[in-house]
């Protein structure tokens, strides 16, 4: 892999991981008090975050695939959670936003770790 596609994979990763967060602060911004959007998009993170920490140490090959649909899923998890102890019901919307943050950072793991991988 050249180092010029390392390069676009590690900035792909970088604003996939920013998005959850942009969509926050718009919300934020909109309604001038409402930042739940925020509190979910970091426990979504999180989830992401625990994910890597556990593949990295884990001592076998990154693959990945894997780890992307890891990441989906725990952030997924925490997301919702983290909108329920926020007062939000159980719910489509909920399910939406909560998936949608997810997937980004789904995204920028796959990315992050196919550019530390190729090396």
């Amino acid at each position: 892999m050249s180092p010029l596609t390392r390069v676009i994979l590690r900035a792909l990763a970088v604003l996939f991981g920013a998005m959850p967060f942009a969509f926050g602060l718009i919300r934020a911004i909109e309604t001038g008090t409402d930042v739940r959007y925020v509190w979910v998009a970091l426990a979504a993170m999180f989830g992401g975050m625990i994910v890597i920490a556990r593949a990295r140490r884990s001592g076998r090959p990154l693959q990945p695939a894997a780890i992307a649909v890891a990441v989906f899923v725990t952030s997924t998890v925490l997301a919702i959670g983290a909108a329920m102890l926020l007062g939000t019901r159980f719910g489509p919307g909920i399910l939406v936003v909560a998936a949608s943050f997810a997937a980004c950072f789904a995204a920028a793991s796959l990315a992050s770790v196919s550019a530390a991988r190729q090396r």
